[in-house]
């Protein structure tokens, strides 16, 4: 059995936070009074001197820690866009750039080729997608001209060519444990020439190192070999996923982009307010989205500018490479009432009629108390369903070959709105198959959706 009660608890907070899912003396003698104070008050600017030196020392030293230095001025990003250090800073691995220079190079010979005509060279455009949380989804944007996808799509066009189409594969609270379930239907079966994975969502732990490693893996060993480039973003407090991401990241050659780079030290230093790039503590706001997308855009540029003098003829994966986590998502998939995977033995009290959520459609859903039993042959099992807001929803306890792994709450009346959770429920250590039954209890809420099951 996997950590179910700790990603229950962790899927509710990340829907909370993320749809959305950073000394006096005194004496009778006046010169004596008088020299007191002064000796006072050159031993208080003695040590304010000392404190000034102390800062600056440790100023310094942080400054020597970053690849670039923070302003000495306020920035103002709105109005001159990203400064040349939080560029240079938001570089945070450049890793191996023989994929993304490939791909480059066709598409700038595509805008040159003369033999083709235009109508002939939409066909052939770059396929470029993103796959992420809100932020991808591009929540809280005032417009969709406004996201950083957007941006970056305009960038593009604006700088290479006409001939780019892009994916959007971002849903609001999500991690990359359910990207690694989804990939294969929302953009590896479209047959991306660029990937970038942006999860603000995951947490710094094993878990979503597992997670991130099987899903990045998948990226690169398509056929079609696509540049995989990771984005990291930043919490206010600081706080993202991007040690265990890099980590990853490092271990395959993937480039890594971070917002959190460019942005949080000088936050931290008083030069960049956070609210005039952020929306809340997650989300950041128009002007913080047109940085994320000059971030993107910078380092496609670094490429292009050193085209000349990098390698342009990627191999295929090497599927022999070892895992650094194992690889427990490999075969990871989505399936719904439509998947040959999954039987249901007893429909019970449910029916196939889920709210189209994020487009998740074809799952079970029951607004009574009762049951429903599932066959499906698996090693990992988790569970993506609706936490409610618009509806009392109700508590359903899950159980494996007559084993309770998992109790859910699906009510969420007292939150920002619907959303669609996910919660691994089990990982065994060989594949078999099992009998999964979900019930839901009589109480104050009977309402329940199952989405999918996640299979791996």
């Amino acid at each position: 059995m996997t950590k179910r009660i700790l990603s229950i608890m962790l899927c509710a907070a990340l829907g909370m936070m993320c749809f959305a899912g950073c000394g006096d003396s005194s004496s009778d003698d006046s010169s004596s009074a008088s020299d007191t104070a002064s000796s006072a008050a050159e031993s208080s600017e003695a040590e304010e001197t000392s404190e000034e030196d102390s800062s600056e020392t440790e100023s310094e030293e942080a400054s020597d820690d970053l690849k670039a230095p923070v302003s000495d001025t306020t920035i103002d990003v709105e109005a001159d866009g990203a400064t040349e250090n939080m560029l240079i800073r938001s570089i945070m691995s450049e890793g191996d750039s023989t994929r993304i220079a490939e791909k480059l190079q066709a598409a700038i010979d595509l805008v040159n080729d003369d033999s083709m005509e235009a109508t002939e060279k939409v066909a052939y455009a770059t396929k470029v997608a993103f796959i992420g949380d809100s932020i991808t989804a591009g929540s809280v944007t005032t417009s969709n001209d406004n996201t950083y996808v957007k941006q970056f799509e305009s960038w593009w066009i604006d700088n290479i060519g006409y001939y780019i189409e892009t994916i959007n594969a971002g849903i609001g609270a999500t991690d990359s444990y359910l990207g690694v379930h989804r990939v294969d239907s929302e953009v590896l079966a479209e047959n991306p020439d660029i990937i970038f994975i942006e999860f603000i969502n995951d947490t710094n732990d094993d878990f979503y190192k597992t997670t991130m490693d099987s899903l990045i893996r998948k990226c690169l060993a398509q056929e079609n070999n696509p540049a995989v480039i990771l984005v990291e973003m930043t919490t206010e407090s600081g706080s993202s996923a991007q040690e265990v991401h890099a980590e990853i990241a490092e271990y395959y050659g993937v480039p890594v982009i971070s917002y959190h780079d460019a942005v949080m030290p000088e936050v931290e230093a008083g030069t960049l307010d956070y609210d005039s790039i952020q929306n809340d503590e997650v989300h950041p706001n128009d002007t913080g989205h047109i940085l994320l997308g000059q971030l993107l855009t910078n380092y496609i540029q670094t490429i292009i500018d050193d085209l000349d003098n990098l390698d342009k003829v990627s191999e295929a994966f090497d599927t022999s490479l070892e895992s650094p986590t194992g690889d427990k998502y490999a075969d990871a998939v989505l399936c719904d009432s439509t998947s040959e995977l999954v039987t249901v033995v007893d429909e019970g009290t449910f029916t196939e009629d889920t709210t189209v959520l994020w487009n998740f459609a074809d799952g079970w859903a029951t607004s009574t108390e009762g049951t429903i039993e599932f066959e499906m042959e698996f090693k990992n099992l988790g569970i993506l369903y609706t936490e409610m807001y618009s509806t009392l929803g109700g508590i359903a306890t899950i159980s494996i070959d007559g084993e309770e792994v998992a109790t859910i709450d699906a009510d969420f009346t007292s939150g920002w709105g619907d959303y669609a959770c996910n919660v691994e429920l089990a990982a065994y250590d060989e594949k078999a198959t099992h009998t999964v039954t979900v019930t839901v209890a009589e109480g104050t809420g009977t309402n329940f959706e199952i989405l999918r099951w996640m299979i791996s």
